[in-house]
């Protein structure tokens, strides 16, 4: 395996690790807040740290509140933010678990929030790159197979198209069409090239092509074009 198919399968796997982490995520404060008893607590101190990648640094609140069992309970946020520098002796809503109110939340952490949706927006993003990276570098290893497994055809060559679902700066590149008489069923296939982004029409040095086409399969097919020149 080359070392960039390498690199997008990573980008799979770190993708849909990024996206199971969101979700899970998302569905575990979802959980939370529907079971949660709210009420009002009061920042009793603060902790600072640069730990974080923020330059500034960020404060944890720590808050005081009493339960619904008249018990005083401490705890800090797991989730700091440069907004509370200014918090200490503010009340801020709290969200606990009656069976566990050692483990509450400031009610509306937007950090939380904003972080899930960034894990999510950056899954998508990684896990999009990687399909498309893995789909075009892994075309190259099917071709490879077809040419030397497939069974090879010699096509007519009907003409030259510009491939007009694809657009680059407002420009479709061109491909070749040719289409084959399957003997054994009457049957005729048309085979389209890949794609080439200058016109490959005064190349065409014969009215033939010769196509692999997979045994099982004539969808699966390869029209070869190695004789052609490369686009610099």
């Amino acid at each position: 395996m080359s070392k960039i198919k390498l690199v997008f399968r990573i980008m799979l796997v770190v993708g849909l690790f990024l996206a199971g982490l969101s979700s899970y995520l998302a569905y575990e404060s979802y959980q939370f807040q529907s079971k949660a008893i709210q009420t009002q607590g009061k920042v009793t101190d603060l902790r600072f740290s640069r730990s974080d990648s923020s330059s500034s640094g960020v404060w944890y609140p720590e808050v005081t509140f009493v339960d619904n069992k008249g018990e005083t309970i401490v705890f800090e946020s797991s989730v700091g933010s440069s907004s509370y520098r200014n918090a200490l002796g503010d009340e801020i809503g709290v969200l606990y678990l009656s069976e566990d109110p050692e483990a509450a939340r400031i009610a509306d952490n937007t950090s939380l929030y904003l972080s899930t949706i960034v894990l999510g927006g950056m899954s998508v993003v990684i896990l999009f790159i990687g399909f498309i990276g893995s789909r075009v570098t892994g075309k190259g290893s099917r071709y490879a197979k077809l040419v030397h497994n497939g069974r090879p055809v010699e096509a007519d060559i009907v003409g030259v198209e510009l491939n007009e679902a694809i657009q680059f700066n407002g420009r479709s590149p061109w491909r070749i069409v040719c289409q084959w008489l399957d003997p054994s069923s009457n049957t005729i296939h048309v085979f389209n090239s890949d794609n080439f982004y200058y016109d490959p029409s005064p190349y065409l040095k014969d009215d033939k092509i010769r196509v692999y086409v997979d045994h099982g399969n004539v969808k699966k097919y390869y029209v070869d074009t190695s004789s052609f020149p490369k686009k610099a």
